[in-house]
C-alpha cells in the first residue's frame, strides 16, 4: 500500500477530513511512527543472488539491511575430482571410476584408492573449508572467501530494512500497520482535545476518551506483535 492510500484509509475510519492539509500531514506523521516501531518485529528472511565477489557493498547490489543471516554459492560446482567432493557427488565420483582389468577381459573398480581419496578430501575440507563469509554491519560489506575454482553467483539471505511503507507486501504487516498508526493518530487527536476544558460549556470534546482508546489498542497490539516475535523462528 502507498502512503496516501494508508492515509485515506485511516483519515476514513478516524471520521478525519483528509482533504485538509494539515490533518493529512499529521495523519503521514502517525503512520512513519507506526512505520518505525513496527519494523523491529518484522524478520521475513528474503534471498538475493548477486555476482560473486570477495568484497560485496550490499547497497550497491540492492540490499539494504542490518541483519545478513547466510551467504552460500548460488551455483555450486559439481566436479569429478575428490578434492571437490561432497555429499552431492560422492555417487558420482565412485561411478567414474572404472579400472580395467585384462584377466577375463572384464572391468573391476579398486575401491581402496577411492576410500583413500575421500578421507584425504574429508581432511582437507575439515582444516579449511571451501567457503567463508563475514557481514560487517558498520561498512555495509559482505566478505567472502572460496577455494579456486570460484563460484560466479552467491545468494544472500537476510532481513530487509524497509525504506517505505510501499515495501510492505505482507497483508498481515499491512493490517498491523494501519492498526499502529490509527492508534498512534488517536493518541495525538486525545492530547490536542484535552489540553483545554471549557466549564459550564454544553460542547464537550473526546480527548479523553481517544486518549484511552488509543491506549488500550497500542498495548494489545504489542502484546501480540510481541508474541508473533517470540513464536517466529527464522530457517536458514
Amino acid at each position: 500500500m502507498k502512503m496516501s492510500e494508508i492515509v485515506t484509509q485511516i483519515g476514513f475510519d478516524l471520521g478525519l477530513p483528509t482533504s485538509d492539509n494539515v490533518e493529512s500531514q499529521q495523519i503521514e506523521q502517525a503512520v512513519q511512527i507506526a512505520f518505525r516501531e513496527l519494523k523491529r518485529y518484522i524478520k521475513n528472511p528474503v534471498d538475493k543472488t548477486v555476482p560473486f565477489s570477495t568484497r560485496i557493498k550490499l547497497s550497491d547490489v540492492g540490499i539494504i539491511t542490518r541483519k545478513v543471516l547466510y551467504v552460500y554459492a548460488s551455483r555450486p560446482r559439481i566436479g569429478l575430482t575428490m578434492s571437490t567432493i561432497d555429499s552431492g557427488n560422492v555417487f558420482q565420483v565412485a561411478a567414474a571410476v572404472n579400472v580395467y582389468s585384462s584377466i577375463g577381459n572384464t572391468a573391476s573398480i579398486n575401491i581402496d584408492p577411492i576410500m583413500t581419496e575421500m578421507a584425504m578430501a574429508q581432511v582437507r575440507n575439515t582444516l579449511s573449508t571451501d567457503f567463508q563469509w563475514k557481514y560487517d554491519l558498520d561498512n555495509d560489506v559482505v566478505y567472502v572467501t572460496h577455494r579456486d575454482p570460484r563460484p560466479t553467483h552467491v545468494t544472500i539471505r537476510y532481513v530487509p530494512d524497509y525504506q517505505d511503507v510501499s515495501e510492505i507486501k505482507s497483508l498481515t504487516w499491512q493490517d498491523y500497520l494501519i492498526r499502529l498508526a490509527e492508534a498512534h493518530m488517536k493518541k495525538s487527536l486525545g492530547r490536542a482535545r484535552s489540553k483545554y476544558t471549557i466549564e459550564g460549556s454544553n460542547v464537550s470534546l473526546d480527548g479523553n476518551i481517544l486518549l484511552d482508546e488509543a491506549n488500550a489498542e497500542l498495548e494489545q497490539i504489542r502484546e501480540e506483535l510481541q508474541q508473533k516475535k517470540t513464536n517466529m523462528v527464522v530457517l536458514n
